[in-house]
């Protein structure tokens, strides 16, 4: 038998992007999935396709940022299906711009989301996950080991995160509680969708793909079927963590000359 068959796993920002592919990759493995998510319509596309495919799937309109709204989704999970095994903390924004350029309240929405978002929605599931002695899964990034330029919140939130799991893994090893890390790069997106500007406006990803959706799914189940505690992804990803580790001095003039030529 699959270890996923039969398992519960809430996956918030599920409506596309990772979120929906890692959902879509534990249900075909026969995770009952509770996907969440602010965008209404395709977060009904997105269980449409789960159910259409014979998997049981749950859907609610989630506001991470909102602890109530988390408490709300935890309740609805444990109504319907009596338990919750994996937590994958997936729902985040992004912010591209120079610090100085980015106003104080579009910032407090970056880390709303991205930091106390995973912070609402570990508390609301804690319980739950160690009941079942379970997974939480936090989604970091490459930008959460190093910071890029007008990167800074959303490298600054990533960052956060990553320290984050690494309490909690201590905390929770006594319950028997896996935590674990995914850290993935630039990876391709839904066209229509936005990074925010430092006033708050969207702006077009414009970016390089080095992953797909699909890809990070994949490294984040195998992240959860083999207990791993932290998984960088693509080449990239891994030489920007070793030369952060053993040069961040080269790692700063790489990257200050890249801006330069931008």
């Amino acid at each position: 038998m699959d270890y996923f068959q039969d398992k519960v796993a809430i996956i918030t920002g599920a409506a596309r992007g990772i979120g929906w592919a890692t959902a879509e990759d534990l249900a075909s493995r026969g995770a009952n999935t509770v996907i969440s998510d602010l965008r209404e319509e395709d977060l009904s596309q997105a269980a449409a396709v789960l159910g259409a495919k014979g998997t049981v799937v749950m859907t609610q309109l989630s506001d991470v940022s909102v602890y109530e709204q988390c408490q709300a989704l935890v309740k609805k999970t444990l109504d319907r299906f009596g338990r919750i095994d994996i937590l994958v903390n997936n729902a985040g924004v992004s912010i591209v711009a120079e610090f100085a350029q980015t106003r104080p309240e579009v910032a407090r929405k970056l880390m709303d989301v991205n930091l106390m978002g995973s912070i609402y929605m570990t508390m609301a599931a804690l319980e739950s996950v160690k009941k079942s002695r379970g997974h939480i899964i936090f989604v970091s990034s490459v930008s959460g080991i190093r910071a890029i330029p007008e990167g800074s919140m959303y490298s600054a939130s990533k960052a956060a995160v990553r320290s984050l799991a690494e309490s909690l893994r201590l905390e929770l090893r006594p319950y028997g509680v896996h935590v674990g890390v995914i850290i993935p790069g630039f990876t391709t997106t839904d066209p229509r969708k936005t990074v925010m500007t430092g006033n708050g406006l969207p702006r077009p990803i414009n970016r390089p793909p080095h992953d797909t959706p699909q890809g990070v799914a994949k490294a984040i189940v195998r992240l959860i079927e083999r207990r791993e505690r932290e998984r960088v992804l693509t080449p990239l990803g891994k030489a920007t963590a070793i030369l952060q580790r053993i040069s961040p001095a080269l790692l700063d003039a790489i990257l200050a000359r890249r801006k330069l030529q931008n």
